[in-house]
């Protein structure tokens, strides 16, 4: 389904699940209120926002590390502490007034590289099948490029956004498999819905600029 938001941009949406999603959406942003805010509060006049982002990053690479050791239950901890950081930069940034795109695109450059890191060191450590880690850890960039592509080529006039957070549940999965040490099994999920993400906006991509050039 094609939905046109305020400025006139196409977004999809998969029908049968948009209230859905929307639901697990503002529950996650009420989540975020409650229990993040006030710890940004409290950190802004003394933690900068790119601090938090550091911090991040560092929790993603101890994570790979301890699934290359094969300490699953330890990475599985240090995503959650990923996770954690990587909402809080952003509460930290709103907080200082510094919020702004330099920090979104740093943001969203850590959060491609961290998964990519999960992954590896899960590959590394033997904790996974090679063939649904090496296509994951190639189709999440290309998920994010197809979507960068089209935008360029339509003058930003098309975006294609789910809902729900692909990437939220890709940490759900790997967090899960690590605490039950299940990771083959997570991983294998993982490269499913990255594969889903992949050709869901190809597809729907292929099909928006079809139209378009029939115009």
């Amino acid at each position: 389904m094609i939905v046109l938001d305020a400025g006139g941009s196409a977004r999809y949406y998969v029908a049968s699940d948009h209230e859905w999603a929307c639901e697990m959406t503002e529950k996650l942003r009420v989540i975020e209120r409650r229990i993040i805010d006030p710890i940004a509060v409290r950190l802004a006049p003394y933690v900068s926002a790119n601090v938090v982002s550091a911090l991040s990053l560092a929790a993603a690479v101890g994570a790979g590390v301890a699934f290359w050791q094969a300490a699953p239950v330890v990475g599985a901890c240090l995503i959650l502490a990923n996770g954690f950081l990587d909402m809080l930069d952003g509460c930290v940034a709103r907080a200082r007034g510094t919020s702004g795109p330099f920090g979104s695109f740093v943001d969203k450059i850590i959060d491609k590289y961290s998964d990519l890191i999960f992954l590896l060191g899960m590959l590394l450590g033997g904790l996974a099948h090679p063939a649904p880690a090496i296509t994951a850890m190639v189709g999440i960039p290309l998920a994010t490029y197809i979507n960068a592509v089209v935008e360029t080529l339509t003058g930003g006039e098309v975006k294609f956004q789910e809902k729900f957070s692909l990437r939220f549940l890709r940490i759900l999965i790997l967090v899960a498999g690590g605490l039950v040490r299940q990771t083959r099994i997570a991983v294998w999920l993982v490269a499913g819905v990255v594969v889903y993400a992949v050709v869901s906006r190809m597809l729907y991509n292929l099909v928006y600029l079809r139209r378009r050039s029939k115009q």
